[in-house]
């Protein structure tokens, strides 16, 4: 699908860069919150270590005691991850509720030898109830007289669980921004192939004739190739003019020529050659049948698919009323069935010159009814004429079609009837066959394109 979607191809590339550059944006805006929700939360702490610092007392014996509790509330439930431990220099302490009476905050002998920190730190370390970031404040109030450790953690899943509320948010805001790019990156594709749209539609005007060029207020980017479609389709214009025009000069040139030669046959036959008038009359009523019937296609060539178009009613009507008028002595019988009215991406020319040899053929085979049925398919429009005679061997019905062929000498015809019609056919992208009748003779079966089909471009 994206080797043959330009559009696709647009959009997948899009979405796959927006995907990276989003996806790259949350991993470092993730990384810079989280280390701003630790730099909060040590803040936090640190300010805990000062109030801690300023409740610490000593009673009359020299006993250790906090004033009053902390402000934060988190201090006093058993193991919720908030704590704080006070040390006197001779070893004495004072720890918060959380903590209990079997746990402890403490650095490692690394950490704990004195001058290896400096009085107010704060960092990652091991936890009574797992990993937790602590400060680790020393400080001596005048009114204690001594120096006081103050060591104040949370446990780190604090810090994890905030940032998992702050990533779900961060990933559902990037999922609404990665939706409204992808959907603006379509806008602007959508709005960028437009043009390329309209010359699609123009193009297809071209070959439904409607008109003989492509606009030129086209984007400049894409004018080069309009100006060379526009040629193209001017020099087969003129190309398709002059090979209509030679070839009705070629076949005006050999009429003479054969004329003289069928007269020399004539007097041949007259002096009693008649073998070789025979051969001589032969050859040039084969060569006229050819010459008449290349004239013939090469007409119809000129303005097959240019996107004219024909009522099948009203050429049945003149077709049937033409016969009828110039062959008194075939007395049959025309009915039309079906939905004559329907309209062909046809010539009405070559649609006439299409059903009037087709009911020439079937009158001539007919004992005397013809029945034309037109039927109305979704895009497509079959035309059945049937008749009454003796039909055709399956064996000869693709023989039929071929030049010349004519399978009985007794009837009248040349044996181009057939052969032109499936050529105006082909050039119309359309169908012609041959299938048994229903009133017993034969069924020659058209099908064309219906009159505004896309499928007709």
């Amino acid at each position: 699908m994206f080797s043959r979607n330009f559009r696709a191809r647009m959009l997948a590339v899009a979405a796959i860069w927006i995907s990276i550059v989003l996806f790259a944006s949350g991993l470092g805006l993730s990384i810079v919150i989280r280390r701003v929700v630790e730099a909060h939360f040590d803040h936090d702490l640190l300010d805990h270590a000062r109030e801690l610092a300023d409740l610490v007392e000593l009673d009359a014996t020299q006993r250790l005691f906090i004033a009053r509790d902390l402000s934060d509330p988190r201090f006093s439930p058993a193991r919720s991850g908030m704590y704080w431990q006070v040390i006197l220099q001779n070893g004495e302490s004072a720890r918060s509720p959380s903590l209990q009476d079997d746990l402890f905050l403490s650095f490692t002998p690394d950490q704990s030898r004195e001058g290896s920190l400096p009085s107010s730190t704060a960092l990652s370390v091991e936890g009574p109830t797992g990993p937790m970031r602590m400060v680790r404040n020393i400080s001596e109030p005048s009114r204690l007289g001594q120096p006081v450790e103050i060591r104040v953690g949370a446990d780190e899943r604090l810090i994890s669980d905030e940032m998992q509320h702050l990533n779900l948010t961060l990933i559902a805001t990037l999922g609404i921004m990665a939706l409204a790019m992808v959907g603006t990156a379509y806008a602007q594709v959508a709005y960028g192939l437009r043009p390329l749209q309209r010359m699609s539609r123009a193009i297809v005007d071209v070959r439904s004739g409607k008109t003989s060029r492509l606009p030129e207020d086209l984007p400049e980017e894409i004018m080069p190739l309009v100006t060379e479609l526009n040629g193209m389709i001017a020099a087969n214009l003129n190309m398709v003019d002059r090979a209509r025009v030679l070839a009705g000069s070629f076949a005006h040139a050999l009429k003479t020529p054969l004329a003289i030669l069928d007269e020399e046959a004539a007097r041949l036959k007259a002096s009693g050659q008649e073998i070789h008038a025979q051969i001589l009359s032969e050859q040039c009523s084969r060569m006229a049948l050819l010459i008449d019937y290349q004239t013939a296609r090469a007409k119809a060539s000129t303005i097959a698919n240019a996107g004219a178009f024909a009522v099948v009613a009203d050429v049945l009507r003149s077709v049937i009323n033409t016969y009828s008028r110039f062959s008194p002595g075939h007395d049959r019988r025309f009915e039309v069935e079906g939905a004559p009215d329907v309209v062909v991406a046809c010539d009405t020319n070559d649609l006439t010159e299409l059903i009037g040899n087709l009911l020439d053929n079937a009158a001539k085979w007919a004992r005397d009814r013809v029945v034309i049925s037109i039927e109305d398919l979704d895009s497509t429009v079959l035309i059945t004429v049937e008749d009454d005679g003796p039909g055709i061997p399956v064996e000869h019905r693709m023989r039929v079609f071929d030049v010349g062929t004519r399978l009985d000498d007794a009837k009248p015809g040349t044996g181009l009837g057939l052969a032109i019609a499936r050529d105006l056919t082909s050039l119309y992208d359309g169908r012609l066959w041959i299938e048994d009748s229903r009133i017993g003779g034969v069924a020659l079966k058209l099908s064309l394109r219906k009159k505004g089909d896309p499928s007709s471009s």
